[in-house]
């Protein structure tokens, strides 16, 4: 591979080598609306090349040690980080995130190969007595497909990428096509350059690509991150391998402000919370239940943080692709229809340039409306009262979905109890969501399967294989 990196230039990566295809798809910048560069669309050749690639590749890299492949992990973090600001430049385009955003993942990335680098896998030891040894230890699946969404298209890529490297599986990358193929692809060309050949390999494609890494029968695990009707598919898909897969799929998360915070305090966090990244994250705040004897306060507080966010300014970057625009639509329409109050808003949308939205804020709509039971993954939220905690408890349970809720409270014990009660993979006390490399990251309920992140995430890239050492004499 040469050792120049252009970055007009995109290609797969299979078996340490770019390839094309007579197929291109184009990008859209989602600030402007222009045509990006041309990237290719891998066929079922290229895939059962690359897979073919990953098992050759696994014999050996299986075989490294941890430190090893530590080494190997920590020489790639130094390539990407020699290339981050014309990767940030890539970022920007495909997803029109403000610098601020571009640069968070950019940087919160290289920490994720750090924190990485600090764990360990150690064997255990579940019994030694004068009969045998019983040792645990944790060896690869084989050969991992990651499949990867648009709204975080590094930060979740590496997120899947470094885990499987560091517990000596080979990984396959799919990014997410048509939307942010661009990093990804980069990101994987410029780890050639110190990883064998086949261990990280990447595939840009169209609808046919998910669904022939997911029957492979060469494939041991599936990683994906996305949606649940996507994810449901997959699945159902699996079955027939029985592949190992874990699924991060959506959720929507909700935030209990009980009524002794600062309030001026906590409208803005929770403010932050709900409009980062334009909404789109699988992880925020996307329902608030505020408690009634602060509530005329907190979401006119709310109201006046979100206003400052003015859309393609510093903080509001766009939604990310056409398709999420329209569903996003739907929802500020459905409002606008049943006539319910804006605090923040109108539930206008008048489309320019870019598919911008304005931060919107919902008051008081009903407990079964679409705005509160469906995740718009959309810059809009919806703010309600409550007065009893088992009966907002029960709301805020009462959802297909569990990935993350937030606890707003000056009382320890107050929010403790709560959060223990709320039906979710993470919870935040007095923090909106702010998830760690560190810590394990889960869904309940429809919001996904198995874990990722974290000590205890790199188990799901690996199988547990136990040893009975006797102590007869033979």
């Amino acid at each position: 591979m040469s050792e120049t990196v252009s970055y007009d230039q995109f290609h797969n990566i299979i078996n340490g080598k770019t390839k094309d295809a007579a197929e291109k798809h184009y990008g859209i910048n989602p600030r402007t609306e222009e045509k990006l560069w041309p990237v290719p669309i891998a066929n079922e050749k290229d895939v059962e090349e690359a897979v073919l690639a990953a098992n050759a590749a696994f014999k050996t890299w299986s075989r490294t040690t941890l430190d090893e492949r530590k080494k190997y992990i920590e020489a790639f973090r130094n390539e990407y980080m020699k290339h981050k600001d014309e990767i940030a430049k890539l970022l920007a385009a495909e997803t029109g995130k403000p610098p601020f955003f571009v640069q968070n993942e950019i940087m919160g990335t290289a920490g994720w190969f750090g924190s990485h680098l600090a764990f360990d896998i150690p064997d255990i030891v579940s019994s030694d007595d004068k009969d045998a040894k019983v040792v645990t230890r944790y060896v690869p699946v084989g050969v991992v497909a990651g499949i990867c969404p648009w709204n975080f298209p590094i930060l979740l890529s590496m997120g899947k990428v470094v885990p499987a490297l560091l517990t000596g599986n080979c990984i396959i990358l799919k990014p997410s096509m048509p939307f942010t193929p661009y990093t990804a692809l980069k990101i994987c060309e410029i780890a050639q350059k110190v990883l064998p050949p086949g261990v990280f390999q990447a595939l840009g494609g169209d609808d046919m690509l998910g669904p022939w890494l997911v029957k492979h029968p060469d494939i041991q695990k599936i990683s994906f991150t996305g949606s649940i009707a996507t994810g449901k598919k997959i699945q159902a898909a699996a079955a027939d391998t029985l592949k190992r897969v874990s699924l991060e799929l959506g959720g929507n998360d909700a935030s209990i402000v009980c009524p002794d915070v600062d309030i001026a305090k906590v409208a803005k966090e929770v403010a932050i919370g709900s409009f980062a990244n334009a909404g789109q994250i699988c992880v925020a705040t996307k329902r608030v239940y505020v408690h009634s004897s602060i509530y005329s306060e907190f979401i006119k507080a709310m109201s006046q943080v979100a206003q400052t966010f003015a859309p393609g300014g510093d903080f509001l970057g766009p939604v990310q692709n056409s398709m999420q625009y329209e569903k996003a639509k739907k929802f500020y329409d459905d409002c606008k229809a049943q006539n319910f109050d804006f605090a923040l808003g109108d539930g206008n949308v008048t489309h320019k340039s870019g598919y911008f939205l304005q931060p919107t804020i919902v008051a008081q709509p009903p407990e079964k409306s679409m705005i509160v039971t469906e995740e718009p993954f959309a810059p809009i939220v919806p703010v309600m009262t409550w007065d009893d905690e088992e009966d907002v408890i029960d709301r805020a349970n009462d959802t297909t979905t569990g990935l993350g809720a937030c606890v707003w409270s000056k009382d320890p014990e107050r929010a403790d109890r709560i959060a223990r009660r709320l039906e979710a993979g993470s919870v935040w006390v007095n923090s909106f969501e702010k998830p760690k490399p560190t810590a394990y990251f889960s869904g309940h309920k429809q919001s996904g399967i198995g874990g990722e992140w974290g000590q205890q995430g790199l188990y799901g890239y690996m199988n547990g294989k136990t040893y009975h050492y006797s102590k007869d004499s033979v």
